[in-house]
């Protein structure tokens, strides 16, 4: 099996130009990579969260270019896999749509040999508004959880202390929050292990299961 990591290096923009090339890192988050490019103030310093807050009513898209070597094209197969999306995420390679998710308590994969070419490519991934899902998910279908939170936020597959509790600030960020890569592997490959154990006259037995 054959791994080339996405980390590093990407940029966001954010919706109706608010910003624009602003540099980013993967793994990462919206709020992060802002804070650290300076153009948002820390968004838990007093309330700082209300204009943080506002901002998560725009879409963000983190792109970058990254090269594919022939031996991975070689491979039977090519998945790209993202361990965290957060949350309401569109992907394309070379402008070819390979896949969305919808829950960023999960891993993704897509298929996407047949959109890759060897040398130079180019991935982009779109997160779509999460304060504006929630409200269009509430009108259409209405769902109440805690009144800390705000109106709809049980409607979403993302981290619902994002959406405010008694403890907590309404921050509900975006970005790919986890690693990102492709990977090529030929016929077959062990995508996880469970290991049971078996307890008997004081001993203990592990049988693996893949």
């Amino acid at each position: 099996m054959k791994t080339l990591t996405l980390n590093g290096f990407w940029t966001l923009d954010v919706s109706d130009n608010l910003y624009c090339g602003v540099p980013a890192t993967v793994p990462g988050s919206v709020y992060n990579d802002l804070l650290s490019a300076g153009k948002i103030p820390d968004p838990f310093y007093r309330d700082n969260e209300e204009e943080a807050l506002k901002l998560m009513e725009h879409d963000f898209l983190y792109s970058r270019s990254f090269q594919v070597p022939p031996e991975l094209l070689r491979e039977e197969r090519v998945l790209l896999r993202a361990e965290g999306l957060d949350t309401l995420a569109t992907v394309r390679i070379n402008g070819e749509l390979v896949g969305e998710a919808r829950n960023m308590h999960r891993i993704w994969e897509f298929d996407v040999k047949d959109v890759l070419r060897e040398g130079e490519n180019r991935i982009e991934i779109l997160f779509a508004s999460p304060t504006k899902f929630i409200k269009q998910a509430y009108a259409a279908d209405p769902a109440d959880g805690t009144t800390d939170a705000m109106v709809g936020f049980p409607l979403i597959r993302k981290a619902h202390c994002m959406f405010g509790w008694d403890w907590g600030p309404r921050l509900p960020d975006a970005g790919i929050w986890r690693d990102i890569s492709l990977v090529g592997f030929h016929t077959a490959r062990i995508r996880d292990v469970r290991v049971e154990q078996l307890h008997e006259d004081g001993a203990v037995t592990l049988k693996m299961h893949t």
